[in-house]
């Protein structure tokens, strides 16, 4: 009887690539993964919404390379792959098990919870703010959360770089208001 792990098995050969989506996608990647991981605010989950988006920016690449605003398009598809992420987990959640009812889970520590909990307001203000100006919302996440330059952020949003600096001005005054912060005033003149 001969070991299954030392059989030979036949890899399939990973795709050849365009050389101008590899570079394209190569230079973009961290830029995707930022903006990815302040939606899900899971690296992991992150990588796998950026790797999803990947292979439909591949599919689609011939129109992505045509296109007026080929990084514009690519965060599209990169915004519709995290609708498509919290789709698929909320199919998932009525048919998987509490994690508290896991016989062999950890419950999480007061450390875990204090972590979460220092996005909680930020998460629902910028939730509410998405529903109200869902432009200033995109911006301040570019900027802030992705750190792109307004340069960038316009590049992203297929926007004006002075339409991209107000919208996120707008949008982290409608943050203020909605986090109730104290007003920070003028300063000393």
């Amino acid at each position: 009887m001969t070991d299954p792990f030392e059989q030979g098995r036949d890899l399939i050969e990973p795709a050849e690539l365009p050389d101008d989506f590899e570079s394209f996608f190569a230079r973009h990647e961290k830029e995707f993964l930022k903006a990815a991981a302040s939606r899900v605010r899971d690296f992991h989950d992150a990588q796998d919404v950026v790797l999803e988006a990947g292979a439909k920016i591949y599919r689609k690449w011939p129109r992505v390379k045509a296109h007026a605003n080929p990084i514009a398009l690519a965060h599209r598809i990169l915004n519709i792959e995290v609708a498509n992420f919290y789709r698929r987990r909320a199919r998932i959640d009525g048919k998987e098990t509490p994690y508290g009812e896991l016989s062999y889970a950890d419950l999480p520590t007061g450390d875990d919870l204090l972590l979460l909990g220092e996005h909680e307001e930020l998460d629902q203000a910028l939730a509410q703010l998405e529903e109200r100006a869902p432009v200033s919302a995109a911006c301040v996440r570019l900027r802030f959360l992705a750190e792109l330059s307004y340069g960038e952020v316009a590049a992203a949003l297929d926007i004006t770089y002075g339409s991209a600096k107000t919208n996120v001005c707008k949008g982290l005054k409608h943050l203020h208001t909605l986090m109730d912060l104290p007003n920070r005033g003028k300063g000393d003149s």
